[in-house]
């Protein structure tokens, strides 16, 4: 399986195929020397194939093998994602069910990036409204669930998704 350092060399190399290896340290921003370890390395595997152009010029372009194995790495990105997603709504409704066991009907998310998507996802089927700015909430007995980490609100009862979700799953205070 091919490791995130050479999955960047071999996304470079998709990209443009007559880099160096300095032009390939830079963009990937792995050091030179690392660079040649892994070409050799992937060019031992199958994954990268050399061209020479002239005495001083090579060209590296990915085999079948290697767009296979950046597809794999990809997929396996992608699901993993889908499941830390997953996770974060399912923590997301059980926050949600618990205050609204307690008596808490309505319910405001607050901000208009990904966790915000996430909070309405988790937020179907109950009362709630979303806005971009707290200037907006029209209901003051309203649970504020906010989707931006550094959002503070003064005057309103709220969670701070975010800070919680990141305490729970990245250990982040």
């Amino acid at each position: 399986m091919v490791g995130q350092s050479e999955l960047k060399v071999i996304e470079e190399i998709s990209r443009a195929r007559n880099l160096t290896q300095r032009e390939l340290s830079k963009r990937t921003d792995i050091s030179l020397g690392a660079v040649n370890i892994i070409l050799k390395r992937l060019i031992n595997r199958g994954i990268v194939k050399t061209k020479t152009l002239t005495p001083k010029k090579i060209e590296y372009f990915i085999t079948p093998k290697g767009f296979c194995e950046k597809a794999k790495k990809s997929y396996n990105y992608v699901l993993k994602t889908i499941n830390l997603v997953k996770l974060i709504r399912e923590e997301i409704a059980r926050i949600v069910l618990e205050e609204y066991n307690k008596g808490q009907k309505s319910f405001v998310i607050l901000g208009k990036d990904n966790l915000a998507d996430i909070i309405e996802l988790a937020l179907k089927g109950f009362n709630y409204e979303r806005v971009d700015d707290i200037k907006e909430i029209k209901k003051r007995d309203a649970l504020v669930l906010i989707g931006e980490s550094k959002t503070r609100i003064n005057g309103f009862r709220s969670i701070n998704i975010a800070d919680r979700m990141g305490k729970i799953y990245w250990g982040v205070d």
